[in-house]
């Protein structure tokens, strides 16, 4: 055999350099002629034949690679007589980054939180692509409410004057003490002057209408009986708005301190004070207690009052007085002032000492005093803080919602519906929870901050007691398909107890029972 020369390595390798250098720069002029044969000029008489080859999808000697994309695997047959071979392989550039998406925020702090006590709020976030990292920042169960007032009177004593169960032998109407600014009295049922009503007595001149009350006596007081209305109705008890006895300042205050009914002492006219307290109970005042009430009458009535507005002048006559009575409105003990029935409400008017008003008499009941009682104040709902849901339940759950619950405050508890009686309970305060749904609305995570215990209603003896403490395991959670109870952050401060007020009144009350706080104040 006869031996032939080859090339050395290096002389390959330093030949494929210069054949790559040169192909790099005809290479526009190379890819617009694929496949076409291309005489260059190799500086000798000689010129070197080359072929470019180009590989892409479509060609039939190449098929894609199973399991990686935009990958070619192609088939190169060999021209013969090629001696040198150079390979150059191109991969398409990378896709673009598709847009974020613009419902997507970073850093935002969501509140659901509920400015009303009585309402709950809802609020659902649809979970997408990109959600991570989610902190419950504040997760608070409501406030629960507090418990109702009750009232109660107690007799400590019995003598010979007015009680609640001795009122109609005196010709009276046993007044509460709640009606009464917190202190029980009896009302003569009629006016001075009346039948039934406290006599005119101790120096008081009684003139019928038209007849006229003079200086001399009007020092002692007068009193005018008769028809003393204008427009009048008998209204729908016994006691006509039209025939009332009408008496000045002085007539009134005389006649009452020396009525002296089966042996009772000490009547007098009411203070402002108490036909102030009258004025906040009028329907139950004229018409609402037993024995028909005190039929007050009333100027323009709304109820079941009878009417007896103004009379015509020149009968309840005094000197340097238009003569008109004044049927509608009552003397007051304390001030040379009377208040007036108009339209259901109660009002103080200007009538002068020696004008014809209405007079009533009242007797202090025996120790007859008010005891309020009030209810207990909710306790505060625990707390969940700082605690951040698990990242892969919200990767996982593409499509579907959290759901934020803000839950409603409890209700207060209903006062006493007599006296003696016990209030209601306030309501415990609701749960607050965050949820997570999957795209099918199949609950998958969850966690929950209960709310405060109620306060408690007072009883007839007795105040209520504030909401008690959540326990620190009162909280929940929700996840591989059930409910387990865990720690919270905090359970808040219990509902404080509430009061008794012996001697009640309307500067003397009981105060109810503070809410507890939860994890923003005490």
């Amino acid at each position: 055999m006869k031996k032939q020369n080859a090339f050395t390595l290096a002389e390959l390798l330093v030949s494929i350099l210069i054949i790559s250098v040169i192909l790099t720069l005809l290479a526009p002029v190379i890819t617009k002629r694929a496949k076409e044969n291309i005489s260059i000029n190799g500086g000798s008489t000689n010129k070197i034949n080359t072929r470019l080859f180009i590989y892409n999808k479509s060609d039939s000697n190449c098929s894609e690679i199973s399991g990686v994309n935009n990958s070619l695997s192609c088939n190169f047959t060999i021209p013969s007589g090629v001696k040198k071979i150079n390979a150059i392989a191109v991969s398409g550039g990378g896709g673009g980054a598709g847009a974020t998406q613009p419902s997507i925020e970073y850093g935002k702090k969501l509140t659901v939180a509920n400015a009303t006590a009585k309402t709950s709020k809802t609020q659902e976030l649809t979970i997408t692509n990109g959600m991570k990292n989610i902190v419950i920042s504040e997760l608070i169960g409501s406030g629960a409410g507090g418990g109702g007032a009750s009232w109660a009177e107690s007799e400590m004593n019995t003598s010979s004057n007015c009680n609640s169960t001795n009122a109609d032998a005196y010709q009276a109407i046993y007044i509460p003490a709640q009606y009464n600014g917190g202190k029980a009295i009896c009302v003569s049922k009629y006016n001075v002057g009346d039948e039934y009503g406290p006599t005119i007595q101790g120096g008081v001149k009684s003139l019928q209408g038209s007849q006229e009350c003079d200086n001399w006596a009007a020092y002692y007081g007068c009193c005018w009986k008769g028809n003393t209305a204008g427009t009048c109705t008998a209204g729908n008890g016994d006691y006509s708005g039209c025939r009332r006895t009408m008496c000045t300042l002085e007539g009134a205050k005389r006649a009452c301190s020396y009525w002296n009914i089966n042996g009772s002492s000490g009547w007098r006219l009411p203070t402002v004070q108490e036909l102030k307290a009258w004025s906040s109970h009028i329907t139950e005042i004229s018409v609402g207690l037993g024995n028909k009430g005190l039929q007050l009458c009333d100027a323009y009535p709304v109820s079941a009052s009878p009417r007896c507005n103004a009379s015509s002048a020149n009968i309840c006559k005094a000197e340097g007085m238009d003569g008109r009575c004044h049927p509608w409105s009552i003397w007051s003990s304390t001030e040379t002032k009377a208040f007036s029935l108009s339209n259901g409400n109660f009002n103080q008017s200007y009538e002068y000492p020696v004008m014809g008003v209405s007079a009533r008499c009242v007797l202090d009941a025996d120790s007859q005093t008010l005891a309020a009682l009030s209810g207990g104040g909710g306790g505060a709902g625990a707390y969940i803080k700082n605690y951040q849901i698990p990242s892969d339940i919200v990767s996982s759950n593409i499509g579907g919602k959290i759901v934020l619950y803000s839950a409603a405050g409890g209700s207060g508890g209903n006062s006493a519906s007599s006296q003696g009686s016990s209030a209601s309970n306030g309501s415990n305060g609701s749960t607050s929870y965050i949820e997570i749904y999957d795209k099918d609305n199949v609950l998958k995570w969850g966690i929950r901050a209960s709310g405060g215990y109620a306060g408690e209603g007072a009883s007839s003896s007795s105040y209520g007691e504030g909401g008690a403490e959540r326990t620190i395991a009162s909280c929940q959670l929700y996840e591989n398909g059930s409910w387990r109870s865990v720690n919270c952050t905090g359970i808040g401060a219990k509902g404080l107890d509430g009061t008794k007020a012996e001697s009640a009144s309307s500067t003397n009350t009981a105060t109810g029972g503070s809410g507890g706080g939860s994890m923003y104040n005490s």
